[in-house]
């Protein structure tokens, strides 16, 4: 498979429907997993829905697919050796940007700084694309986190049997 990934998401009564991707590379140096999209497709989540009484629109989470698939990413940069995992929440619009943050935060993000227009930043521009936000995490700590909302687990006490 090599360093570069994608995981979909497909609706399990019809796999012809694409509900989101997610994509990313392992650096080639360090152990360092990095996440560059994830896109969840709306209009997708609504012909599920409309195909199958049965189908759990936001996947049971208020987070969605979007969480599932962060996690498949994560659940894949563990198994090959990754133990931080870095996003970019991409500045293209200021209320976009501050959404992308806070819901990077809430995952178990932590800010490390702002890539922006200065010199300084183009390798940086030039790794992710934009400006904006670069966050990262301990890769089994958001696991940690969040394995309990797809396990049936009552407590966190089997979470590390899980990841």
């Amino acid at each position: 498979m090599g360093p570069l990934f994608r995981g979909v998401a497909r609706a399990s009564h019809d796999e012809s429907i694409i509900l989101g991707y997610c994509n990313g590379a392992f650096r080639p140096t360090g152990n360092i997993l990095h996440g560059d999209s994830i896109q969840v497709f709306k209009p997708s989540l609504q012909k599920a829905a409309a195909t199958n009484s049965n189908f759990r629109f936001g996947g049971g989470t208020v987070f969605g697919v979007g969480l599932l698939l962060g996690c498949l990413c994560l659940r894949h940069g563990l198994d090959n050796g990754c133990k931080v995992v870095e996003f970019l929440a991409i500045d293209d619009e200021d209320h976009q940007h501050a959404r992308l943050v806070r819901h990077y935060k809430r995952l178990g993000l932590n800010v490390v700084r702002y890539v922006g227009e200065d010199i300084r930043d183009i390798p940086d521009r030039l790794v992710w694309g934009g400006c904006g936000t670069l966050m990262n995490g301990d890769i089994a700590s958001i696991l940690n986190k969040w394995t309990p909302t797809f396990t049936a687990t009552p407590s966190n006490e089997n979470v590390e049997k899980t990841i």
